[in-house]
């Protein structure tokens, strides 16, 4: 399997700084996106702390008889791990916190986990689902169907997360293995393009191109367009079977 990966990170129209992290590291099979836990204290060093410590975890785990889920908790674990510490030693840390969606590839299969309401979404032959569930109370209301996904735009406590990374001293991630079809594309993004952008615009901009990169800048620049209330990062990895495209 071939990976082709683009990323993007904006500071949006309204925040002064842009607390987003984003890690591509095709070497080690691993790709994420961390953002803070909108407007807590630290919130730059949370999403880097964990950028960071997934990072490192992984390059531990190389050689470990694991499956990909199997790893991704561990590297989740070690990433939360990073911040509470951080935060339990330095009183001025206190509190400060991050989301964490990433996926982690080999051997043709590829795995995802997350925490927070950052989002993964799978753009298949033109056709976008989602592969995460929101860990905020706005996605508690949602999956029992108790508030609109309209409402869920506007809803007073839509930034109220139910768990994040580095406020416990453990966290429990979901995580979804699967193997891919030849073209398909993961795409990772903090709230900041999904509150501005909808799941078809974001397939459509995805599947109209091959160059991820344009993808990652249009759809920057879309939400931006929106109004850029946010913090904005995007992160794509396209899956291509070795040899498909060959003679094409």
């Amino acid at each position: 399997m071939i990976l082709q990966t683009s990323a993007a990170t904006d500071v949006g129209m309204r925040r002064r700084v842009n607390e987003d992290r984003y890690a591509l590291v095709p070497d080690l099979g691993l790709y994420l996106v961390a953002d803070d836990m909108g407007g807590h204290k630290a919130g730059q060093l949370a999403s880097q702390l964990a950028a960071e410590g997934a990072v490192h975890a992984v390059q531990s785990l190389e050689g470990e008889s694991l499956s990909l889920a199997e790893k991704l908790n561990e590297i989740v674990a070690a990433a939360n791990c990073e911040i509470f510490n951080m935060a339990k030693t330095h009183a001025e840390y206190s509190g400060m916190g991050t989301t964490l969606v990433a996926m982690l590839a080999s051997a043709g299969k590829i795995a995802i986990a997350h925490v927070g309401d950052s989002r993964a979404y799978l753009i298949r032959r033109g056709a976008i689902r989602p592969l995460t569930n929101d860990h905020s109370l706005v996605g508690e209301l949602l999956r029992r169907q108790e508030i609109t996904p309209e409402a869920a735009l506007e809803h007073p406590h839509r930034h109220v997360l139910t768990r994040a990374l580095g406020v416990r001293p453990n966290v429990e991630c979901d995580v979804l293995e699967m193997t891919p079809e030849d073209g398909d594309t993961v795409a990772m993004f903090r709230d900041g393009l999904t509150n501005n952008v909808s799941d078809d615009e974001i397939a459509l901009a995805i599947s109209s191109t091959e160059d991820l990169e344009e993808a990652c800048n249009g759809l920057v620049t879309f939400a931006n367009d929106r109004g850029g209330d946010d913090n904005i990062t995007v992160a794509l990895v396209r899956c291509e079977k070795a040899g498909a495209r060959v003679g094409a």
